[in-house]
């Protein structure tokens, strides 16, 4: 029964993929881009562990607790010539919003890189208004067609052209639950 759910999932797909071909065709590779955050463990920690047979605790030493659950954020634009753009967005986790004074005294970020805090790590509203405005708003020129996954937070096509108003520029999301078939950044760089 799986096998069916996913197998409408990728037809799904690949018919959103044809219905849009008209207006894929009027961009060349370079203005067709697709951009994708990733979220990463600060600390990993195998699943597998060694024990001796019988026993019912096996301990794991962490370096911090919290490193486990909390994270940092990156997020790259790409274009269908298979091009990495030259600037991305980085989010790391903080105690708070914001980076702390010692932080902001020590910090190091290369002028291709955005970097914002979090308390969790992770991207929000207000933060991909930054990813529009200060990494994809210098890349891109007056044409261009932007591919994004469902999440509510970047699918808003208001908040989308208060940055790019002008522009012939397009948004256009991907259907829910298709982009493990069908989005490029899923599909390459964050194969898992």
């Amino acid at each position: 029964m799986c096998l069916n759910v996913i197998y409408i999932n990728i037809l799904d797909a690949q018919k959103w993929i044809e219905s849009k071909r008209t207006i894929i065709s009027k961009y060349t590779t370079h203005q067709i881009l697709n951009s994708d955050h990733c979220s990463f463990q600060q600390e990993y920690i195998s699943p597998r562990t060694l024990s001796f047979t019988g026993e019912r605790t096996t301990e794991v030493v962490v370096k911090k607790k919290h490193h486990l659950t909390h994270s940092y954020t990156v997020q790259p634009v790409t274009s269908a010539d298979g091009r990495l753009l030259d600037k991305f967005f980085l989010i790391l986790q903080e105690k708070e919003n914001e980076f702390g004074k010692g932080v902001q005294k020590d910090l190091i970020v290369p002028p291709n890189v955005v970097v914002r805090a979090s308390k969790s790590g992770k991207n929000s509203g207000e933060k991909h208004h930054t990813f529009l405005n200060e990494v994809l708003r210098p890349l891109v020129g007056n044409k261009f067609l932007l591919f994004l996954d469902s999440w509510k937070i970047q699918a808003d096509l208001t908040k989308f052209r208060a940055v790019f108003p002008n522009q012939d520029s397009q948004l256009l999301i991907f259907p829910k639950g298709s982009t493990g078939y069908i989005q490029p950044q899923d599909l390459s760089l964050f194969r898992s």
